[in-house]
């Protein structure tokens, strides 16, 4: 079984993020616009952008499988795949505890926010496209890190001065220790 160490090593979001490795931020920028770009710009249907996509993961599976562990070697204590799925399973245990809680203790308050909650969301999807917010998302995740890390001493600098603006805006309407007697109504 390989280390946790390692595993975070290979995934780690952060290098992706600061371009460490040119190759794999490139590739997941490049993948992320053209999905992006197909779902939303060229109005591909969802339904068959994914049985296409589906497709060629069956088919990268078939060519994976010619190399990978055979399924008594991935049913071992120490496989990483079982490993995942025992991962799932505390996820979705997790899940139902909370739901469990909610439902059993009567607890009124959570319900209540979860349903306000998901109705913003309903009501924020309607009018703004969840693809083109992720992939937005997406470009900042991948271009302020390095903008930041080429350009640190002008933005460090720049925070030190609202810091000292904010400091003396604070200090204009903090209220005085003076006492000026007993106000009456």
């Amino acid at each position: 079984m390989p280390k946790k160490a390692d595993i975070h090593e290979r995934l780690n979001v952060a290098d992706l993020c600061v371009w460490k490795n040119k190759i794999k931020s490139g590739i997941t920028f490049v993948i992320a616009t053209h999905t992006w770009y197909q779902l939303v710009i060229m109005e591909t249907r969802l339904v068959p952008f994914l049985c296409s996509t589906l497709l060629v993961l069956m088919l990268l599976l078939f060519i994976w499988v010619k190399r990978a562990p055979t399924p008594e070697e991935i049913k071992q204590k120490d496989s990483p795949v079982r490993t995942l799925f025992s991962e799932i399973e505390g996820l979705l245990l997790m899940l139902y505890e909370i739901v469990y809680e909610i439902a059993y203790e009567e607890d009124m308050k959570t319900l209540l926010w979860a349903i306000l909650f998901v109705a913003i969301i309903y009501t924020l999807g309607s009018y703004i496209s969840l693809l083109t917010v992720i992939y937005i998302c997406l470009v900042c995740l991948m271009t302020i890190p390095v903008l930041y890390l080429l350009f640190q001493e002008v933005v460090d600098n720049f925070i030190e001065d609202v810091l000292e603006v904010k400091d003396k805006i604070l200090e204009i309407f903090k209220p005085s220790r003076r006492s000026y007697g007993r106000v009456l109504y």
